[in-house]
């Protein structure tokens, strides 16, 4: 991901609009590192590794110092933090696979149903029906206050 960030600010140049940067990286980095998440069952160490570059995404990007925490940053750019994209990507998942017509996928995604359950509490909200997007910005925005 560090050399996906390198060329497209290269490309960007120096004088470079900040947000075109993030969307770039956003539009072509973050799908490739969060390929199937949807499925992971991540360590702290495994999270770690995910979410220090997209950290350093950021800080690269407007200059910070590195023991800056870049939530304010994120919550400008309307990007999430790499823990709650995991989440939201895994919540969206399972409840498309829930409303499957295929029989198949509808029972494999009854039988994972406490990964389910355990995604959303954590969110604070037990009703599969809601608004998924919405309760983990609610979430992110509570955490930045």
């Amino acid at each position: 991901m560090d050399s996906l960030i390198i060329i497209i600010m290269s490309v960007l140049g120096k004088c470079s609009r900040e947000m075109s940067a993030i969307h770039l990286i956003k539009t072509y980095c973050l799908p490739t590192v969060l390929c199937g998440c949807e499925v992971w069952t991540l360590s702290y160490s495994s999270f770690h590794r995910i979410s220090v570059p997209w950290n350093n995404c950021f800080r690269r990007v407007f200059g910070c110092c590195w023991r800056e925490s870049v939530r304010p940053l994120q919550h400008f750019c309307n990007t999430l933090p790499v823990l709650y994209i995991i989440d939201l990507k895994k919540l969206v998942f399972w409840r498309s696979l829930r409303r499957s017509e295929n029989p198949v996928l509808r029972t494999l995604a009854y039988l994972n149903h406490n990964n389910f359950v355990a995604t959303a509490s954590k969110y604070g909200f037990d009703n599969y029906m809601v608004n998924v997007k919405y309760a983990v910005w609610q979430n992110f925005d509570k955490s930045l206050l």
